[in-house]
């Protein structure tokens, strides 16, 4: 009937369902594969604004015509302050990548409303270690309404930077669902099932 609501549970067969039907790879429209295609996931407050972008897993072509993923996707958030009201300052933002093994860690805290923290050091394992620093924390809030601050700290040279964002419940539960949709993603999974 006109004006009745129908709720569709975001299930995998519902996914399948979707991309059966039109919607897309995963990374934002139709069936085309083109790798020009952008989306991202923004949540605006007064005092920050933060976006979810997906980056695609890498891909090369052996000598024997396999496909082989050379690196994984990820899953990047990016925060910025306010400058203004509906203002911010994404020339300063800070940035930081989940794993698809982090993303899928955060989704499952963000279920048990539970804190979630990742450090990153970029230049881990080379020359530049510890040259910057990254945490990465999301946190319940105190009034029980079911939302989480999420906060980004940055180190580098000496300077350091804080963003963070209150998270609504509605909004936190759009991320939950968008970060489990990546994670087979970024990890290159889909690949297996597109047509060749």
């Amino acid at each position: 009937m006109p004006g009745d609501r129908i709720v569709v549970p975001l299930t995998a067969n519902f996914i399948n369902r979707v991309q059966q039907y039109g919607g897309g790879n995963g990374y934002g429209g139709g069936n085309n594969n083109n790798n020009n295609v952008f989306v991202d996931y923004g949540v605006y407050k007064t005092k920050g604004a933060l976006k979810i972008k997906c980056v695609r897993p890498t891909f090369e072509t052996d000598a024997g015509g396999r496909k082989i993923m050379k690196r994984a996707g990820g899953v990047l958030f990016e925060l910025a302050s306010s400058t203004a009201p509906r203002a911010y300052d994404w020339g300063n933002k800070g940035s930081f990548m989940l794993s698809g093994t982090e993303a899928a860690e955060l989704a499952d805290r963000m279920a048990a409303n539970a804190p979630c923290s990742f450090f990153h050091d970029p230049g881990a394992g080379g020359a530049n270690r510890g040259a910057v620093n990254k945490g990465f924390k999301t946190e319940p809030m105190p009034d029980g309404s079911g939302g989480l601050f999420v906060n980004l700290s940055t180190t580098s040279a000496g300077n350091k930077s804080f963003h963070s964002v209150p998270v609504s419940y509605g909004e936190s539960a759009a991320i939950r669902h968008v970060l489990v949709y990546l994670v087979p993603r970024v990890l290159g999974f889909d690949e297996v099932f597109l047509p060749q």
